[in-house]
């Protein structure tokens, strides 16, 4: 791991998951929730709005307890992610050696739209932004994913660049 990403990581070790969820809030607020408690508006590599909403924190950094029988439930928080919550703002503005954004078309006929993909190989680390109606971006969610998922991300989009 790059010494720059090791220094964004949050220590979560001996916090309970409790603990671990009031801390990321936390963080997450401090660092994107630049309009008070609501939003917060920041800008990508190229310039782009970003709107980062207070009730996306749910929906980015947890989890499914039952991967098996429910992989889309939500309900537990992911210590990864929250340890994570300060990569993103870097790999927005595209701060990080070896990351890339990508633009990902729909597979789905029905979603127009294309998302955004920022992503760092070497970490398989993924921030997913969706187009707004009203103009610009809004973050969606953050992870680490599996191989297989990057590639299948990747073969439905267009590279935009590398950093």
């Amino acid at each position: 791991m790059d010494s720059a990403l090791s220094r964004l990581l949050l220590d979560l070790s001996g916090l309970s998951g409790d603990q671990i969820e009031d801390l990321g809030r936390r963080k997450y607020a401090e660092l994107y929730l630049s309009q008070g408690k609501e939003y917060g508006v920041h800008r990508t590599h190229d310039g782009e709005i970003v709107f980062f909403w207070e009730n996306r924190f749910d929906h980015a950094f947890f989890t499914t307890s039952d991967r098996r029988c429910h992989q889309d439930r939500k309900d537990i928080i992911d210590p990864e992610r929250v340890a994570r919550v300060g990569w993103i703002g870097p790999l927005l503005r595209g701060e990080i050696p070896g990351s890339a954004c990508w633009t990902i078309d729909q597979q789905d006929p029905g979603q127009r739209n294309p998302k955004r993909l920022y992503l760092i190989d070497s970490e398989r680390y993924v921030i997913w932004l969706k187009r707004r109606n009203a103009g610009g971006w809004a973050f969606s969610s953050a992870y680490t994913a599996l191989y297989t998922e990057l590639h299948n991300y990747t073969r439905y989009g267009r590279r935009l660049c590398r950093f």
